[in-house]
């Protein structure tokens, strides 16, 4: 891990240790999760400066745009994160007793 993902792994951290005690396999989904999203980050910082797509010039001559694989990565990292935060919203709990739906009061 580098500085900046340690630091979001630590914030990660004390934020979803607040709900929950954390096993050791939470601990790691959410290095993971820090990893991911310092590396969304950079990606998109690359897609801001450069664009999503590049000029081609093909074999007959004809210009065409192709997606930067930078773009893909993106789009990846996103789909990685929004699948660890669905995880981890399940296993740690998004709300408190206070916060518990009262559906079953209407029904």
């Amino acid at each position: 891990m580098n500085d900046a993902q340690f630091q979001r792994y630590t914030e990660r951290v004390a934020e979803y240790s607040t709900r929950s005690d954390l096993t050791s396999g939470v601990k790691s989904l959410i290095q993971t999760l820090a990893c991911v999203e310092i590396e969304e980050e950079m990606l998109q910082a690359y897609c801001n400066d450069n664009g999503t797509c590049y000029m081609v010039t093909g074999k007959s001559g004809d210009v065409y745009s192709r997606a930067r694989p930078e773009w893909q990565q993106l789009k990846e990292a996103r789909m990685r994160k929004q699948a660890m935060i669905a995880t981890l919203e399940r296993l740690v709990g998004t709300t408190t007793e206070s916060e518990e739906s009262v559906d079953g009061y209407f029904s």
